[in-house]
């Protein structure tokens, strides 16, 4: 589902870096400007449109991101002798960056003002999870299995308390006491 993208051809941070006649700057840009709408499209409303009344600081975001998104894979998809370890470098931080500012907006950390939302009215949009438990049953499986001196008291003579109440469940208590008394 290629477009046309969120920047322009001449917006791609390449200088005089020449492309081989298979790597196109509008499929570059168009394959990062999907990635783009893949991430974003759980919280907007995608594709983002630019022309629509959004303010011009949006325009600006999804410009530098579509830009160093498609110019960083462009990069990486080079194969220039000598310079793999400089060029690549690049290329790398150039998508980096990209996907930390995609991740940063996807999040809800930075909020695109006039973007339509998918969910009006919410502010979130991933799952919803419920713990209904007092602890982890994890956690309580291995402070049970790492502390030798853990008892089940049906099982293994449990003492009654102080307040003539049976312990009712797994209790971990100190070692068994040897001192008669």
């Amino acid at each position: 589902m290629s477009r046309t993208g969120y920047c322009a051809t001449t917006d791609l941070l390449l200088g005089q870096i020449p492309l081989p006649q298979y790597l196109t700057k509008e499929q570059a840009i168009g394959d990062a400007a999907d990635e783009i709408d893949a991430h974003l499209g759980f919280v907007y409303v995608i594709p983002i449109a630019t022309d629509a009344p959004v303010s011009p600081v949006v325009k600006l975001i999804l410009k530098r991101i579509n830009a160093a998104l498609a110019s960083g894979r462009l990069i990486l998809q080079l194969d220039s002798g000598g310079e793999e370890s400089k060029l690549h470098a690049y290329g790398l931080s150039l998508v980096t960056e990209a996907t930390k500012a995609i991740e940063w907006i996807a999040s809800g950390k930075q909020v695109l003002p006039g973007v339509p939302p998918v969910n009006p009215g919410s502010d979130f949009s991933g799952p919803l999870i419920y713990n209904k438990d007092a602890e982890s049953s994890v956690e309580a499986f291995y402070d049970r299995i790492a502390n030798p001196h853990y008892q089940f008291f049906p099982y293994r003579g449990g003492v009654p308390r102080g307040d003539d109440t049976f312990p009712t469940g797994l209790v971990a208590e100190g070692p068994p006491s040897t001192a008669s008394g």
